[in-house]
C-alpha cells in the first residue's frame, strides 16, 4: 500500500509515495500532479522525504543543501505553479545571510553567497555576475571559497594551483572577469 502523504494541490485527493516520485492517486481521472524525489538532488538536496513533502503540500519547508565542500545551508522551498505544472522553488535569498563579500563588477551593488557560486545581489534585477565556486575544480583546483572571492573582488587576482599539462601543479593568476566572472592568467605564469 502506498503511503499518503498530503493532499494535492491540483484536485484534492491524495498524494501517494510512488517509489522515485509523488504522485496524486487521482491520476486515472486524469490528474497529472507528481514531484520527483530527486528533483532537487541539482541543487545539492539529494532526496525530499515523506515529512519534508507533507509540510511542502501544506506551504513551504526549510530544507537543507550542501552548497560546497561539507557546507550545508538552509534554504525555503515552496511549490509554485508554472502554466500547469506545479515545481518546487528554493529561495536562496533568505537562506544565506546577505554578508556582503565586495561589490559588483558589473552594476556595484553587494556580492553575496549562493549555493553554487557568489554572485551578485541583484540577479532578481537582472545582473548576472557570479564567480562560480568550482571554477577552477575541472583543472584541478579547490573550490573557490568565501576567503577567495573576497580576495579575488578586492584584488582583481588571486594566486591558485591548478593541475598543468604535465600533471603537476601549477601556479597561476585566477583574475576577475565582469563577463566571465573570472577567468585563469596564463601569460603571467
Amino acid at each position: 500500500m502506498q503511503s499518503k502523504v498530503g493532499k494535492c494541490p491540483k484536485c484534492g485527493k491524495a498524494v501517494v509515495d510512488r517509489g522515485s516520485f509523488y504522485g496524486c492517486a487521482g491520476f486515472v481521472k486524469g490528474c497529472d500532479f507528481s514531484i520527483g524525489k530527486s528533483s532537487l538532488s541539482h541543487l545539492g538536496h539529494p532526496t525530499i522525504t515523506p515529512k519534508e513533502m507533507r509540510a511542502l503540500l501544506k506551504g513551504s519547508v526549510q530544507l537543507s543543501f550542501k552548497i560546497s565542500s561539507g557546507i550545508e545551508r538552509l534554504f525555503w522551498v515552496e511549490l509554485v505553479q508554472k502554466a500547469s505544472k506545479f515545481l518546487p522553488q528554493v529561495d536562496f535569498t533568505a537562506g544565506i545571510a546577505a554578508e556582503s563579500l565586495g561589490s559588483c563588477p558589473v552594476c556595484g551593488a553587494d556580492i553575496v553567497e549562493y549555493p553554487l557560486s557568489y554572485g551578485c545581489s541583484k540577479w532578481e534585477e537582472g545582473c548576472e555576475f557570479a564567480i562560480f565556486k568550482d571554477s577552477i575544480k575541472k583543472f584541478g583546483g579547490k573550490m573557490l571559497t568565501k576567503k577567495d572571492a573576497k580576495e579575488l573582488l578586492k584584488n582583481g587576482q588571486i594566486e591558485v594551483k591548478i593541475r598543468g599539462f604535465d600533471k603537476k601543479m601549477k601556479k597561476v593568476n585566477l583574475l576577475l572577469d565582469s563577463e566571465f566572472g573570472c577567468r585563469m592568467d596564463f601569460k603571467n605564469r
